[in-house]
């Protein structure tokens, strides 16, 4: 029985087909940020060139510039603003896998596995164009990939519709994946701008994941939605610095104290440099305040 042959609407059994009723599914929710970027990207593209690759893309360059590594992960969210096929198969390729390993493992859990997907299908996309001398990895297939294969690791005899035609189990339709990119890494599947490499390492990791029995319950998402506080809370405590004048120099004229008391008990030899700036820069402040009275 293929994929559209099940009955949704069963209440007993549950089939891994089952519909995701959660309407703030991670899946969706990635597949909804995938094409906003890409229409983004389709709408302000001058001249058939995308203005948004060459920013977000992860280049062979982006290994040796640290302050780039960002590009690490949006990758897995640009897509070829000229081909509609790039981003409308991985799409459907997470619509139907993803919300059923997301069901399977969890909303947080999913996400932290598909953003490590992403980030280590960019590491090692990078890694390989700069090895070959220069090049750039775009779109979400690595982590799709990752998705594709846990699927069929948590129900191998699932039965999946190939090509939406062709009932095949999903086992069969994981090695043949990674059986296809291994050869195009390889080389034997001619000349192709698709990452294999990419896609190999999404199926790795999936793997490990599954065999090693990892889990990111340790990794919390929610310290994120912290932030905003924080900067908050810090804007805050700077602007009181700012605006407390008397506080800095109550400050210095304590720590001219402590240095007067050093200089009488061990002579003026025992002061450090830094010492010496904090007792001139008082000196000068008590001067200039003489001076203005």
């Amino acid at each position: 029985m293929g994929l559209y042959d099940r009955d949704y609407g069963r209440s007993a059994e549950r089939t891994p087909w089952d519909r995701v009723q959660n309407p703030r599914s991670v899946t969706i929710i990635l597949i909804v940020i995938n094409v906003a970027v890409f229409f983004v990207d389709m709408i302000f593209k001058q001249g058939g060139v995308s203005q948004l690759v060459p920013w977000l893309g992860a280049q062979a360059s982006t290994v040796m510039r640290p302050w780039m590594w960002w590009q690490w992960l949006t990758y897995g969210f640009t897509h070829d603003p000229n081909n509609i096929n790039h981003i409308l198969f991985n799409m459907i390729g997470l619509f139907f896998f993803g919300r059923i390993v997301e069901r399977r493992i969890g909303q947080q859990e999913f996400l932290k596995f598909y953003l490590a997907a992403v980030l280590l299908g960019g590491i090692v996309g990078s890694i390989s164009f700069f090895i070959q001398g220069g090049g750039l990895v775009i779109g979400a297939s690595g982590a799709v990939v990752a998705t594709t294969i846990l699927f069929a690791f948590y129900y191998p005899h699932q039965e999946v519709l190939l090509m939406f035609v062709i009932p095949v189990k999903a086992w069969i339709l994981a090695v043949g994946f990674v059986a296809m990119n291994f050869a195009g890494a390889l080389g034997l599947m001619g000349d192709s701008h698709t990452a294999f490499e990419v896609h190999l390492t999404g199926a790795a990791f999936s793997a490990a994941y599954f065999y090693q029995r990892w889990n990111f319950r340790w990794l919390d998402l929610e310290v994120l939605s912290d932030l905003p506080h924080f900067f908050r809370q810090r804007s805050r405590r700077m602007k009181l610095k700012i605006h407390d004048p008397d506080r800095k120099l109550n400050q210095d004229a304590a720590e001219a104290d402590r240095i007067l008391a050093k200089i009488h008990a061990s002579g003026e030899a025992s002061l450090t440099r830094s010492e010496r700036k904090t007792l001139e820069r008082y000196s000068r402040r008590q001067r200039e305040k003489r001076d203005q009275n």
